[in-house]
């Protein structure tokens, strides 16, 4: 996870009572990977995954995109909302993998709006 995000993020997940009750899997770029990775990226991805739904029996995973990433910086897009779109397509994607392999899981998707970029304001919205 982009080290601009991670304090905020953390906030984010303890305010709408997620924290406490999870794993938190973080690789930088991992969502768009999982879309368009290679296989073994791919397969390293939904592991991870795989270790917390099987060995602490997570149901619920979130998803967290956010503008100005790296990830994405090849787009060249014309500005946020285009970024916007394409990273939510993408996390429409992740989301069915995922269920794919894990069918009974909630998946909840979320886009981080950077209004600054060193990430102090953040602002957070389901999708």
């Amino acid at each position: 996870m982009d080290f601009r995000l991670q304090n905020k993020t953390l906030n984010w997940i303890k305010e709408n009572c997620y924290f406490g009750d999870c794993d938190v899997i973080s690789n930088a770029g991992s969502g768009k990977a999982l879309v368009d990775g290679t296989p073994e990226v791919r397969e390293f991805i939904l592991n991870e995954i795989g270790i917390s739904y099987e060995k602490h029996g997570a149901r619920n995973f979130i998803i967290v995109h956010h503008s100005d990433c790296g990830a994405y910086s090849s787009y060249n897009f014309a500005n946020t909302e285009e970024e916007k779109t394409k990273q939510i397509e993408d996390m429409e994607k992740e989301e069915a993998i995922i269920k794919e392999r894990f069918p009974d899981v909630i998946v909840t998707k979320v886009w981080a709006q950077m209004n600054d970029s060193d990430g102090n304001d953040i602002e957070f919205q389901k999708v």
